[in-house]
């Protein structure tokens, strides 16, 4: 009696274990768990098992038959168990991710080893609403996805399944990052990837439409010339026809490319397919794309750089706190004003605009004197020398120390060039450890010489940028004589134009930062100067429908996105 009350217990632990790891296990797992319940069956089969193995086998079955029709791509998981672990990986993954870049930035401070516990600020509450946000954004698409998929059948479309499931957890993931400037800038570095990668998605689908009617075209010619050339009636019989050789004008290799429209048909010949087109069919899509290849990042860059500098002069407020403490650090306004306000530029703009607007330094007055008078200046005097005078008071805070607008370029450039240096050499070394240790092993000496390439191609434009953008306003009021708005709008395109010293690779990716700063400034000014207003959880919404059109795309198109973006996405979102 007791041999056989054990053997029922032993016998419903092992059912027990065997359906639980049915549901927590993948299907490749759970054939090697049914090979080991098989070999542990065996013992138990002198003391009555309940076929545990047996109902472990058919829910692998079950499974293994639902593979073979999916409504879902993911493999070797159910639905549940793929979100559920895209949480999990991503939680782990954002938390220490977070938690270790704090750390590392206490350690290249310095600051770590004099209090060791600063080490630990990265475990803190903020690190952990951001793995949240993460996880939670993760998880939950890979739901959304699931159920999309679920509900609306298997055939429907990815597109609608991939813009529904982002954009539903673009919003239920958004609130959880309590850090407000970091859930916008968040959100205003997906609008402008999805403008981007949106118009890229937009144009393919317009040259694809333009290709397919430029080939029906092509073959209604060739079937009017076909038809007209091989039906000829000859001889006295009525009726009679014979095949006449085909025209080696009207062969598939030589047919002309057909004029778009209605001319291209129109005629009761076939003088429509021959002679000179008019042009070729799709050129301006030809012209576009070649356009947009080699110059859409540049011109991103311009129309950025003249958004930033604008903000800079005339609503200082506006624009973000950490690119203008890039400004100053890299063109050594810093040393004019250690506590890096913007006072120095703020005084400008009151001398461009407004009641001061065109006035200059009086003549014989030094700087320094004039400086402590007017708003804003007064307070960067200090640094001034007070023998030296200005004829502007852009000069005067463009370079303080010299009268020469000359020599202030050249040392803008001589102090920019070093900060650059410090910047990019620990950057492109990251970068390349990260990404390219392969390549670095296999051949150092001509990794380490592209890398020192990249590192001085890279700080001569972020200088030559900073130089643009600030010092060549002097060459335009020299030209014209006075302080003006537009001499501010030409010096913005002349910083922009130095992307092209920058190699070709990574122009997109600085545009687009730089683009993002100026959207967010252009944002600011507009709800200051009442052109629009803010709109509460505004940037929730923009969130979602960033990763809705975003999701979309590289669900569905991922060539369309660039070979790092597409490999980052699919890092963090894993295959779908």
């Amino acid at each position: 009696m007791e041999s056989t009350a054990a053997s029922h217990l032993l016998n419903s632990v092992v059912e027990v274990v065997a359906r639980i790891t049915s549901h927590a296990l993948t299907d490749k797992e759970k054939e090697s768990v049914v090979e080991g319940f098989r070999s542990f069956n065996k013992r138990l089969e002198r003391i009555g098992s309940r076929n545990s193995l047996r109902q472990l086998a058919i829910e692998s079955q079950k499974w293994r038959r639902r593979r073979q029709t999916p409504r879902c791509q993911h493999e070797d998981t159910s639905c549940v168990q793929n979100s559920i672990r895209g949480f999990i990986k991503a939680f782990l993954v954002g938390f220490g991710v977070k938690a270790g870049l704090s750390a590392a930035s206490q350690l290249l401070s310095l600051r770590a080893f004099t209090r060791p516990r600063l080490l630990l600020s990265g475990f803190s509450r903020d690190t952990l609403g951001f793995a949240a946000f993460l996880s939670t954004l993760i998880g939950s698409y890979k739901a959304f996805l699931c159920a999309a998929r679920h509900i609306r059948g298997s055939r429907s479309s990815e597109y609608t399944n991939a813009l529904v499931a982002g954009m539903l957890a673009g919003l239920v993931s958004a609130k959880l990052d309590r850090n407000r400037s970091r859930r916008t800038a968040i959100a205003l570095y997906l609008c402008t990837r999805a403008m981007q990668y949106g118009c890229i998605w937009l144009f393919e689908r317009y040259v694809a439409q333009q290709q397919t009617e430029d080939d029906m075209i092509r073959r209604r010619l060739m079937q009017r010339a076909h038809s007209i050339n091989t039906i000829i009636p000859v001889g006295p019989r009525r009726g009679r026809v014979t095949e006449a050789p085909p025209s080696p004008d009207c062969s598939a290799k030589t047919m002309p490319r057909p004029t778009r429209g209605i001319g291209a048909l129109g005629g009761p010949g076939v003088e429509a397919a021959g002679g000179d087109s008019g042009g070729s069919s799709g050129g301006f899509a030809q012209w576009a794309i070649e356009f947009t290849r080699k110059y859409a990042s540049s011109a991103l860059m311009v129309v950025s750089n003249v958004g930033l500098i604008y903000p800079l002069v005339f609503h200082t407020e506006s624009l973000s706190r950490g690119f203008a403490n890039l400004l100053m650090v890299g063109s050594g306004y810093d040393s004019l004003n250690p506590r890096r306000e913007l006072n120095g530029f703020k005084a400008i703009g009151c001398h461009v605009v407004g009641e001061r607007a065109g006035r200059g330094i009086p003549a014989g007055m030094p700087t320094k004197a004039f400086f402590s008078q007017i708003p804003f200046a007064h307070k960067v005097a200090d640094a001034l020398d007070s023998t030296i005078h200005h004829d502007h008071v852009a000069c005067g805070v463009l370079h303080p120390h010299t009268t020469s607008c000359t020599l202030g370029v050249a040392g803008t450039f001589l102090r920019g060039l070093p900060y650059a240096m410090r910047l990019h050499i620990p950057f492109n070394i990251a970068m390349l450890l990260l990404f390219q240790s392969q390549r670095l092993l296999k051949n150092p000496v001509g990794t380490l010489r592209s890398l020192v390439k990249s590192t001085v191609q890279s700080s001569v434009y972020f200088t030559l940028m900073i130089v643009g953008i600030t010092n060549s306003t002097c060459l335009f009021r020299k030209a014209i004589g006075r302080d003006a708005v537009g001499n501010y709008i030409l010096s913005g395109i002349v910083g922009g134009l130095a992307i092209l010293v920058e190699r070709p690779g990574r122009r997109g990716e600085l545009s687009m930062y730089c683009f993002l700063r100026a959207l967010e400034a252009a944002w600011d000014i507009g709800v200051k100067t009442g052109l629009w207003w803010n709109v509460r959880h505004g940037e929730v919404a923009l969130f979602a429908a960033s990763m809705g059109v975003l999701m979309s795309i590289f669900q569905n198109d991922p060539t369309t996105l660039s070979l790092t973006y597409h490999s980052t996405l699919t890092r963090i979102f894993g295959e779908n």
